[in-house]
């Protein structure tokens, strides 16, 4: 493997001058919040002023920042600068709420280019590569971001947007792309959609590396996808959000691809990791929590203890990197969301866990969801089936198969009902794997028909 910087001073400073940058730049971070009234008031509750928080085991005694606060401060959210300072509003998706709107300054701008270009950089994208740029526009962040990522290293790209995908599959095959960005649910649909063309991805494209985000991605499906593309292609991961400023809050090296991790740039987000019940601060590695940032360089909207209900654990070697990027930390693959864990008969199931185990599986197709049975008493659900589309040619004992490895892993059963190919939705953009009887009965009314009764029940699966 070939190491590469694009900041090369700051990405491989130690982990002690990295924690003294970053204490400096708090200070800071917490005088500029002292312009928004949700920020001073949260000091006044617990009587503190901007100078008192010192180090992270004073900045816990703030409260944590979380989406429905921020709803409530709209339209103006958490802006830190006079509107004649904002250069740019992004808003975030909406799925889960309200869109929310968060305020950039040129600064802002600027670091979202800088963060970007170490993220590519790390993944091994160089100048002359030629990048089909497949993220969203308009007021999400993502397209915008990695145009300017791409701009500020060099890169010829072609900003596609989602969607148009026979444009895509022709352009990735006469142009010679090299670099791909979009949500991997997309580029599998991608590589479904070549194939129906009689275009090969593996030989007929050139791709050689994937940046891939916006939704949760289990290393079965990523290998599922790196298996479909050229020799020596590489799937990377990288990790935002719009309130923290865009999608280079993490991203990965080589190294840290291959051990599903990416690294956090500490120098512009000090991170926690809290238990989601108890909100205690985890510190041993592999224990999975909700991942908690406050922003160090941001101007115009500052965040402090962003909760992003996004589940991610320390790595054993977090500190430790033979690419060099020793002071800034490694955690683990975002591996779902607090508010999206289901729970199935007592037992907690992560989307991701039924992902991993049904891309790893022989025979089954592009398309799966969860279709659960929503309890009227406040849990997440009762009961829930696995949708699972099926290649030609499947075993027809598939099925049972993955019912086998399903009950292994999660320790609980699940029915699995078989979907021909085509069948299921498909996605260009973030995936909406879990979906509720009525949703499920109006994006595909022919499998709705074979599901076994309403409410959904616990009996074996008809098939």
């Amino acid at each position: 493997m070939t190491t590469t910087y694009w900041s090369a001073d700051i990405e491989t400073m130690p982990r002690e001058r990295i924690e003294l940058l970053q204490f400096d730049l708090l200070a800071d971070t917490l005088r500029r919040c002292t312009n928004v009234p949700h920020y001073r008031e949260a000091l006044a509750r617990v009587g503190a002023e901007p100078g008192d928080i010192r180090g992270l085991d004073d900045l816990t005694a703030l409260p944590c920042l979380d989406k429905s606060m921020l709803r409530s401060l709209q339209p103006w959210g958490i802006q830190a600068v006079p509107l004649g300072e904002v250069a740019r509003l992004n808003a975030t998706t909406g799925t889960t709420g309200l869109p929310c709107n968060i305020a950039f300054s040129r600064s802002d701008l600027r670091n979202i280019g800088e963060l970007g270009a170490r993220n590519l950089t790390a993944m091994g994208v160089r100048p002359d590569d030629v990048a089909w740029q497949c993220y969203g526009y308009g007021l999400w962040i993502g397209g915008s971001s990695l145009d300017r990522a791409f701009e500020e290293i060099g890169v010829t790209t072609f900003p596609a947007g989602p969607g148009r995908t026979s444009l895509a599959i022709e352009r990735l095959r006469d142009l010679g792309v090299t670099v791909l960005s979009c949500t991997p649910t997309f580029a599998l649909l991608l590589i479904e959609r070549a194939h129906e063309a009689g275009v090969d991805p593996g030989t007929d494209w050139k791709l050689r590396v994937g940046i891939f985000g916006g939704e949760t991605m289990s290393p079965a499906a990523m290998s599922r996808l790196a298996a479909a593309m050229p020799a020596g292609f590489r799937p990377h991961n990288t990790y935002g959000t719009t309130e923290l400023g865009g999608p280079f809050v993490a991203g990965t090296c080589e190294h840290a691809a291959e051990q599903g991790a990416f690294h956090v740039w500490a120098d512009h987000h000090l991170i926690e990791i809290l238990d989601p019940e108890t909100d205690e601060r985890i510190t041993e590695p592999g224990v999975r929590g909700e991942l908690v940032v406050t922003t160090l360089q941001r101007q115009a909207s500052p965040m402090l203890r962003w909760r992003t209900r996004d589940l991610t654990s320390w790595v054993e070697d977090s500190f430790d990197c033979p690419c060099g990027r020793r002071g800034h930390p490694k955690i683990s693959w975002i591996s779902g969301r607090s508010d999206d864990v289901l729970k199935v008969r007592g037992s907690l199931v992560m989307p991701s866990q039924v992902e991993d185990v049904v891309c790893a599986a022989v025979g089954t197709g592009v398309g799966w969801q969860l279709v659960v049975d929503r309890d009227p008493d406040g849990l997440r659900a009762t009961e829930a089936i696995v949708v699972v589309e099926l290649a030609d040619g499947a075993d027809p004992g598939t099925p049972f198969e993955l019912e086998s490895r399903l009950r292994d892993r999660l320790g609980i059963r699940l029915p699995v009902v078989a979907a021909r190919a085509g069948e299921l939705p498909r996605y260009e953009g973030k995936a909406r794997r879990v979906l509720g009887l009525a949703e499920f009965a109006d994006v595909a009314p022919a499998v709705a028909g074979r599901l076994p009764g309403t409410p959904i029940s616990s009996e074996p699966a008809v098939r």
